[in-house]
């Protein structure tokens, strides 16, 4: 124990990095206030706004200019488009149009007297989704015929896309650069409102969207340094999804009307007692009482999300369910999608999101949940056995 405590008490006493760390975490950032650090839209937005040159942030087309240069610049090898570092050099933007989730895509820049047409695809923490990149080229191809096209993969390290053939490889140090020098060269010339808040957008670019951040190299230098003492420390820290998993447990099981069956950290499973009445426990490889329809609470990575589910079994019992649900397809809100071989869900209800993993302690968690299932119960669940005992025969 002893040797345990001397671990620690290196780790508090002197740590140099971890005073820099405990500065840089706590001071004011607007983006870290509104919990929207991580949200891929919201940088969008912010990215529209600096892109545009006829918006109010006094850089007029600086930041869409630079943009485009370092584009061409550090793409040269690569762009095939019928447009040049040079042109970009001496185009007027008058004209230049800004859209955003156009045709799903998260930015489209056009300019119709240029004959110009730019999307980016902005991807800060999330991955591509089946051919979205090639689906998004072609549908350029069609809508924007005689323009000169460049399809952009915004990445915090410069992932490579899925579609190398047209899409550019672009990250969010370039940007980070780009605001940088426009903060430098134009702060006599824009409003301190305008400069205190890109100031803000282009640090939280800087500490947590770049590879290699500032905090990220002092949080690898504390590790490194003081492994054993850290290791002490997770060892005892409070697990939040057990801790909300054996409340939502608590919950159902002073509840008579609740039939429980499984109870384990990312999962809670149960039925009501009218559920358990009317349809025959014949399931299979799922629950313990063998239900072929039951609730699932998933208490997954920052959410907690009950699902009412079709489990195995029975084909003709599974089949009649699905049938039952698809009358109310507003109350059974999954209900309208093909009966797979083994799980359905039928209804789906979000119970805590990241932000509030985000924004609350555990006693606030375990409460925000309290109130919204309380509702659930006097609401939807009693829906829910109702439909049932209507339609089941």
């Amino acid at each position: 124990m002893l040797d345990e405590k001397v671990l620690l008490e290196d780790f508090l006493l002197g740590n140099e990095d971890l005073d820099r760390l405990e500065s840089l975490v706590s001071e004011f950032n607007v983006f870290d206030v509104l919990g929207i650090r991580d949200a891929e839209i919201r940088h969008s937005f912010v990215l529209a706004w600096l892109l545009d040159p006829n918006a109010n942030h006094g850089f007029r087309d600086h930041f869409l200019r630079s943009f485009l240069k370092h584009l061409f610049y550090n793409n040269r090898d690569f762009i095939r488009a019928g447009v040049t570092f040079f042109d970009v050099e001496v185009y007027d933007f008058d004209d230049i149009e800004i859209r955003r989730e156009w045709n799903r895509i998260d930015l489209l820049i056009v300019s119709k007297q240029n004959k110009l047409a730019v999307a980016i695809e902005n991807k800060v923490w999330s991955g591509e989704h089946s051919d979205q990149l090639s689906r998004y080229a072609a549908t350029l191809e069609a809508e924007f015929r005689g323009y000169n096209k460049l399809f952009v993969y915004l990445t915090p390290e410069g992932s490579t896309p899925s579609d190398e053939e047209n899409w550019i490889i672009f990250d969010y140090a370039k940007i980070y650069s780009i605001l940088s020098n426009l903060l430098e060269t134009k702060k006599s010339s824009i409003g301190k409102p305008v400069f205190d808040f890109v100031t803000q957008y282009a640090t939280l670019i800087r500490r947590y969207v770049m590879g290699n951040s500032e905090i990220e190299e002092i949080c690898v230098r504390i590790y490194n340094k003081h492994k054993q003492a850290l290791d002490q420390i997770f060892q005892y820290k409070p697990d939040i999804y057990r801790m909300i998993s054996d409340h939502v447990y608590d919950l159902l099981r002073k509840n008579d009307n609740m039939a429980l069956d499984r109870h384990g950290k990312t999962e809670v499973i149960f039925a009501t007692k009218l559920l358990d009445e009317l349809i025959p426990k014949i399931g299979e490889g799922w629950t313990s009482g063998k239900r072929m329809l039951a609730y699932c609470f998933i208490n997954d990575y920052q959410k907690l999300v009950l699902r009412l589910i079709i489990g195995p079994g029975d084909n003709l019992v599974r089949n009649k369910l699905h049938e039952i649900a698809k009358i109310d397809s507003r109350l059974f809100n999954k209900a309208n999608r093909k009966i797979g071989e083994k799980w359905l869900t039928i209804y789906q209800k979000e119970f805590l999101m990241k932000k509030d993993f985000e924004e609350q302690d555990p006693e606030m968690l375990k409460e925000t949940f309290s109130k919204k299932f309380d509702h659930f119960l006097k609401d939807d669940m009693g829906r829910i056995d109702g439909h049932f005992k209507k339609y089941w025969k």
